[in-house]
């Protein structure tokens, strides 16, 4: 065993996944974690070593893992590919003599859908940003987290510069650095137009910092940050649903749809690479006409 109580063969394969194949930190967190789960979950139903594993096995430690662990099926597909990449790691270094681990089929993904704010909510959510010197900025990345429909990465690392046509657009980076720009709206625009004049130039008086939101101190914000402003804001709002900063990009998606924007419009809006992802948000528009078909349909 390592010093962090992962098996050696495992940290064998992540120094290979860090130094070898060069993924990505965040990458190697979800990977070093799903190994973590598999010892912990083979110590739990009784598979020796990784010679044992196999379709069966694998079903039961995922079992295992979703009872116990209160792992999600999205959680433990994940888990799978990084135990698979694992497994062949450990036949090409002589290791393992099969990989009988490439047999498992991956677990079932339900397509849920997403939970979403109502218009009036977010209206009410823009308007409760906490009191404090920092309120301006907190007012700005609320309007834009429901404006650009922005992941909280992406608000996050927003730019001075990613405000193009006097700042009717922005240029959003996602995932695989892929850019896209997004319109702003009026409200979103003065929001951030006020907190760069005023109070932005307080923590950056002498402009040195390239992002846009800042913390307390002058450097850039991050994520957590946020996460907290966000739930903040939702108490003061007085919304009693868990509210969090994807939820707003969820609500995005779904207040365009219902408003009759074409499907592709939005994923193009989103940055999702595939339609599928972005259709799951019009399950949420068809619960809203199985709701009208059944109050005004004469034979509903």
């Amino acid at each position: 065993m390592t010093d962090d109580g992962l098996p050696v063969l495992a940290q064998r394969f992540l120094d290979h996944a860090r130094l070898g194949l060069g993924l990505s930190p965040n990458t190697l967190r979800d990977y070093r974690t799903a190994l973590r789960h598999l010892h912990t979950a083979m110590t739990a139903v009784e598979v020796a070593s990784p010679d044992a594993l196999g379709p069966d096995e694998a079903a039961a430690c995922l079992g295992w893992l979703r009872d116990h662990a209160n792992l999600a099926a999205a959680s433990l597909a994940l888990c799978l590919v990084a135990w698979r990449m694992w497994a062949r790691f450990l036949v090409e270094e002589g290791a393992l003599q099969h990989d009988r681990l490439a047999l498992t089929p991956s677990p079932k993904l339900w397509r849920s859908v997403p939970e979403v704010l109502t218009p009036e909510e977010v209206g009410r959510l823009m308007g409760n940003p906490p009191d404090g010197p920092l309120r301006a900025r907190d007012k700005a990345a609320l309007e834009l987290l429901y404006a650009l429909g922005g992941r909280a990465s992406e608000v996050i690392g927003l730019g001075m510069t990613d405000f193009k046509e006097s700042g009717r657009l922005a240029l959003l980076r996602g995932k695989g650095s892929k850019e896209r720009l997004v319109p702003v709206g009026e409200r979103a625009r003065r929001a951030v137009a006020a907190y760069r004049d005023g109070l932005r130039r307080e923590l950056d008086p002498r402009g040195r910092q390239e992002h846009l939101l800042l913390g307390a101190r002058g450097g850039p914000w991050n994520r957590q940050g946020l996460w907290q402003m966000v739930q903040q804001s939702a108490i003061l709002a007085g919304i009693t649903k868990p509210v969090w900063p994807h939820l707003l990009r969820h609500s995005f998606a779904t207040h365009l749809l219902h408003g009759g924007a074409d499907l592709r419009a939005v994923q193009a809006l989103l940055g999702h690479a595939s339609l599928t992802t972005t259709e799951r948000y019009t399950h949420v528009d068809a619960a809203r006409l199985r709701d009208i078909h059944k109050r005004f349909h004469p034979r509903a």
